[in-house]
């Protein structure tokens, strides 16, 4: 059997057309979810890049891997190591486990130079880094390589291919061409208006609507605008980021039609973390620990499992989704892993494994976050010079882009949100593999002149 995993960077779930947009970015990406299930609720434990990733290979909350942001001691893996012969099994890496259960592991991805993520690149049957960039490699430069490898294995089987993307993530530079023919359809966005957009003019901080690109420096594109002062300018930049999508969409395609019959070929397709697109003022990047930034899209097209066209709506963090590879391949999932494993409800959809989520961002803001079915609770302990409140309460079904604070109005909601939050802390800190909380070590590196 092959696994192919495409792992597309800054991916939000509501541009690709099988998750209800308006707009054609993701025809490839749509059939696949046409013949398997779509997930709705499944979100990264840690945003963004860094945190996310690690999460993912080692089945872990960064506040247990200790990473949780972009560079410093709070992005350095932790893992228990053997004297000699690699991870301690306890928390042996995904990669690593697939092997042990038959599958050859064979990556392409540039995101271990790009973040010195050391680990990350370890325990692959096959690393490929398709060039010497680090992050601004396109989807074809990407596909130069995996397509070489493809042609070079045909007939090989019981592999997990990993595909890395970066194209949506900012700046977005996708060719010319896609972007005119993306912006011949309507605008599928509308939100933020041009009431939002006015009172997001005085917001300072990276990536908001004055300030969209940092030393308010010009556009480097012409597929993304010097600022966002008005709707058309929105649609500017909303047009440049599907653009990227439809892009990748269409390298996802060339794999895929590479790979030939994929009958006995099981196809996931996610991201690392989403993108903002006006949310709490900030315009295409991930600063905070926003329901933009954390949910993500999962698509799993798994033969002989996966109903075509099904969908879940239960509460899943990528971590989970490690601990059901695992499973999958036949695996026992490691002890010290946080995620659980989702694997049989991939017949049925009905894969409940949590109550409420908790996930965390680290590298501008310094927040926590607390997701039930209904609402999102924000607690921050650094605002990077935005503009986000100590605690702040959403009903998500009623604003999802989290425009009204309802701390002051609803405390008995925002009580049980917190004790959720509290119980989770207390769950991490009496397991085995406990460490000093890294979001902890980089407020006081802050807090250092």
């Amino acid at each position: 059997m092959r696994i192919v995993f495409f792992d597309i960077d800054s991916l939000r779930p509501d541009h690709l057309g099988c998750y209800g947009y308006g707009r054609p970015t993701s025809p490839a990406i749509d059939a696949i979810a046409a013949q398997g299930m779509r997930f709705d609720r499944y979100y990264c434990a840690d945003s963004p890049c860094m945190p996310s990733r690690h999460g993912w290979i080692t089945g872990r909350f960064g506040i247990n891997n200790g990473v949780v942001t972009h560079g410093g001691p709070a992005s350095k893996l932790h893992i228990l190591e053997q004297r000699y012969g690699g991870p301690d099994e306890r928390n042996q890496l995904v990669q690593r486990k697939l092997r042990q259960h038959g599958f050859d592991t064979i990556c392409f991805s540039n995101f271990p130079t790009r973040h010195c993520a050391t680990w990350f690149g370890l325990g692959w049957s096959e690393f490929h880094s398709p060039n010497l960039k680090t992050g601004s490699e396109t989807a074809d430069e990407v596909n130069e390589a995996v397509l070489r490898w493809i042609a070079a294995n045909r007939g090989r089987d019981d592999f997990f291919l990993y595909i890395n993307y970066w194209d949506p993530h900012r700046v977005y530079e996708a060719p010319r061409d896609g972007y005119d023919r993306m912006a011949a359809h309507p605008p599928a966005v509308d939100w933020p208006d041009g009431e939002a957009i006015r009172g997001h003019q005085d917001i300072d901080g990276w990536f908001t609507a004055s300030h969209l690109f940092p030393g308010d420096r010009p556009s480097p594109t012409p597929n993304m605008p010097d600022a966002i002062r008005n709707t058309d300018d929105l649609n500017h930049m909303v047009t440049g980021y599907d653009a990227e999508i439809r892009y990748t969409d269409h390298h996802v395609q060339q794999v895929l039609d590479a790979l030939g019959d994929l009958n006995d070929t099981a196809v996931i397709i996610s991201a690392d973390h989403g993108e903002a697109m006006g949310e709490h003022g900030i315009y295409g990047d991930h600063v905070c620990a926003d329901e933009c930034i954390h949910r993500i899209p999962l698509v799993i097209k798994w033969p002989g499992v996966t109903p075509p066209g099904s969908t879940c709506g239960d509460l899943l963090y990528n971590v989970d989704l490690s601990a059901t590879l695992i499973e999958l391949a036949g695996g026992e999932v490691p002890e010290y892993f946080d995620g659980r494993s989702f694997a049989e409800g991939l017949a049925t959809g009905q894969c409940r494994q949590h109550d409420y989520l908790v996930w965390g961002h680290g590298l501008y803001t310094l927040q926590r976050a607390v997701r039930t079915p209904d609402h999102l609770m924000i607690r921050t302990y650094d605002d990077f010079g935005y503009r986000f409140e100590p605690v702040a309460l959403y009903d998500m079904g009623n604003d999802p882009y989290q425009t009204r604070n309802l701390a002051d109005d609803e405390p008995e909601i925002l009580h049980r949100m917190d004790h959720y939050l509290s119980e989770w802390l207390h769950e991490q800190r009496v397991k085995p593999y406990a460490i000093p909380d890294p979001m902890e070590v980089v407020w006081q590196e802050r807090q250092t002149p």
